[in-house]
């Protein structure tokens, strides 16, 4: 009996090792659980699919909710369908919140779209379902931007996105919302510096050491640098105001000197003389100045008159027509040989009166000025040749 007695305290003593030791391992597995966060939950099976892990079905309830008071549909209502649930073991920050639940919800029923609303001046304009419309919006507020300036710019109206949920028939489509976007109003402010040529002037100096035509640039003119900032305001891409910040000389211009020849080409007693018994008359009847005389510094052959284009142009002296024609940098050219080794030229006519062969009267019409070949205006060149050799109009023409 006594023996009996201290087996079963000796068998309960290591029974009670036993479940001592299990509580302890019981314990510590629970605190273990409970340090990690671990803790029970209710998977949402919505149509087939798990779309998020709850602690009770009222989220779900909450999602549905939310979804129709944004929608205020009827038919959101109908398309939604029941939950079912089965149990698992999470984390306690992996519950899937109202708002996951519910776009969650919207992915899974097409009848509902998770859209954005844009309102303008607190009145919803727009419901899109474009990912990107925040992006849209920043672009269309900097599309007045100017290049290389200091932009900045703002909505003249009140913009602002929701996001909320739809009824995917209501959502517009994605060009209608991209049109309403790039026509919001915009004001830009951009604050533009740039540079700008500044013409420099010419200065002429006379000299009687050269003949009349006679042109030379000593001093060469270069452009000086202007630059500005100015302020420029514009809405929707109309300049509506502009206000210069600075300006400032960077280059001074430089003054173009040209040096021009005042002398006159005067024929010699003798060949005044010698040219008057030719008998020849001035070939025009009106001109309006002598651009260029025999000579002029750049050993011009002929004399120029200026005049208006169709100015009737008539033969010096009588004779046979040897040219009538284009002849390259003369233009529309007539020569009449007048015996004797004396032959005239009229250059860059406009249009001719006569052909080769015929015979011209002294004062007869043969052409009328232009500016054909290689020529800068109208005008009228005369040539005088004496034996092939072209000499000084001036004493045949002038008395």
């Amino acid at each position: 009996m006594l023996n009996k007695t201290q087996n079963l305290i000796k068998y309960n003593k290591v029974l009670v090792k036993v479940i001592s030791l299990v509580l302890v391992l019981v314990l510590s597995f629970v605190v273990s659980f409970v340090s990690c966060g671990i803790t029970f939950g209710l998977t949402v099976i919505y149509k087939g699919k798990t779309i998020g892990v709850v602690n009770s079905p009222k989220v779900f309830e909450k999602a549905v909710s939310y979804i129709e008071d944004n929608t205020q549909h009827f038919k959101v209502a109908q398309a939604i369908e029941n939950a079912s649930y089965g149990f698992t073991v999470t984390l306690a920050d992996k519950f899937s919140t109202k708002n996951e639940l519910a776009e969650a919800i919207a992915e899974n029923t097409k009848e509902i779209a998770a859209a954005n609303i844009l309102y303008v001046n607190n009145k919803p304009v727009a419901y899109t379902d474009l990912k990107n419309i925040d992006e849209l919006i920043e672009q269309s507020r900097c599309r007045y931007f100017i290049d290389g300036a200091e932009n900045k710019a703002e909505f003249i109206d009140d913009i602002r996105v929701e996001k909320t949920f739809s009824y995917a028939p209501r959502v517009d489509s994605a060009d209608t919302v991209k049109e309403i976007i790039s026509a919001l109003n915009v004001k830009t402010i951009s604050k533009v510096s740039f540079e700008s040529p500044i013409a420099f002037a010419t200065k002429t100096v006379n000299t009687g050491a050269q003949y009349i035509g006679y042109s030379k640039i000593t001093t060469p003119g270069k452009k000086g640098v202007a630059a500005k900032t100015e302020l420029v305001e514009t809405v929707n891409g109309a300049e509506s105001s502009r206000e210069v910040l600075k300006n400032e000389v960077l280059v001074q211009p430089v003054t173009q000197v040209v040096l021009k020849g005042t002398a006159v080409h005067m024929a010699s007693a003798t060949e005044k003389a010698q040219a008057q018994s030719a008998g020849l008359i001035l070939p025009l009847n009106t001109y309006v100045y002598i651009s260029a005389y025999w000579g002029d510094g750049r050993n011009h052959k002929a004399i120029d008159f200026a005049g208006k284009r169709g100015t009737a142009i008539f033969a010096a002296q009588s004779g046979v027509v040897t040219c009538a024609g284009y002849r390259g940098n003369y233009g529309y050219l007539v020569e009449i040989d007048h015996g004797n080794g004396l032959r005239t030229r009229y250059a860059h006519c406009n249009a001719l009166c006569v052909k080769v062969g015929q015979t011209v009267k002294q004062g007869q019409q043969i052409a009328t000025m232009g500016n054909t070949g290689r020529s800068t205006g109208d005008h009228l060149h005369f040539e005088v040749l004496k034996n092939n050799v072209q000499v000084n109009p001036a004493p045949y023409i002038f008395k």
